[in-house]
């Protein structure tokens, strides 16, 4: 890039099924977006560096200004899931990144920066995870989003997981015949619990997660098994989006692929208080970056 040719900066989000990256000239304006694969760093480790520079690879070469750009002259910002996690933010650290310039929060706070365009305000996320954040004041409280192993309830992963395990236990007998069980069967062409067993003994939590979509329709269709998981994470979701509402004093946020086909089943008083993006966490990646430079400008 030429000495006097504006600066690019590029937003990351990255979660536990895909990254995305946009490309923003000076003027904030979108020149060109990229996607890769996961960047759950915590879970995915050097998989994850990889999924972000193959990411900002790919916003470069959708650019208008991919044939003149290179990643050392990119200023990137990420926000990724695992991030707040001691061991993910060591790596992230110590990471010898291509970039001009590089750093990095949690998922969920560039989330609720997007959301809000910087603003107060509450975000429920719901994809392969779950979680419910508040910001207020530009303090950031998180509610929720333990993991796979420990919690993310509501979430795609965790619909996933309840249909498999209703599913093992109705082919064991232990529970009666139902629609989803005989769907979960039949998308992968088996009645036998070791063969499941054996496809999602090791499985991530994103496999999980490619589930979801059957267990919401078969809670459309009215199916009574379908229909009590999606009721008792939609429950939780609930819980814990009422309490970043309260935190934030202000409006709620949906973010995720699995919030907006769960949202029908969320409390009234959460749904009421649900309102539209005012921007995307790409730009709250952006936004974070900025804040950190003028508060470093500040500091000197």
């Amino acid at each position: 890039m030429k000495q006097d040719q504006q600066p690019y900066y590029v937003g990351i989000d990255g979660g536990g099924t895909k990254c995305r990256a946009v490309m923003f000239n000076h003027k904030q304006q979108v020149v060109g977006t990229g996607l890769a694969g996961p960047a759950n760093v915590a879970r995915y480790g050097i998989r994850a560096l990889h999924a972000m520079v193959d990411a900002v690879h790919d916003a470069i070469q959708n650019s208008d200004a991919g044939s003149s750009l290179h990643c050392e002259d990119l200023h990137v910002s990420a926000g990724l899931a695992g991030a707040n996690l001691s061991e993910a933010r060591l790596q992230l650290n110590e990471w010898r990144h291509p970039f001009k310039c590089f750093s990095f929060t949690s998922d969920l706070h560039t989330a609720l920066l997007g959301a809000h365009a910087g603003a107060d305000g509450a975000v429920l996320i719901v994809g392969t995870g779950s979680c419910a954040a508040a910001l207020k004041d530009e303090t950031l409280t998180q509610i929720g989003g333990h993991g796979f192993l420990l919690g993310d309830k509501g979430s795609g992963a965790w619909l996933g997981k309840q249909a498999l395990t209703l599913t093992l236990e109705t082919l064991d007998k232990a529970a009666p015949l139902n629609v989803l069980s005989e769907q979960v069967c039949k998308r992968f062409a088996t009645h036998s619990p070791l063969a499941l067993v054996e496809r999602f003994n090791s499985a991530m939590p994103s496999t999980f997660a490619q589930l979801a979509p059957l267990v919401l329709q078969c809670a459309i269709d009215g199916d009574p098994q379908a229909l009590k998981i999606v009721r008792d994470g939609a429950d939780y979701l609930s819980t814990i989006a009422q309490e970043a509402i309260s935190q934030s004093d202000g409006d709620l946020v949906l973010v995720g692929g699995v919030a907006q086909p769960i949202s029908r089943w969320l409390s009234s008083s959460v749904r009421e208080r649900i309102v539209a993006a005012r921007k995307g966490p790409e730009w709250g990646a952006y936004f974070y970056q900025t804040k950190q430079h003028n508060m470093k400008e500040k500091s000197v």
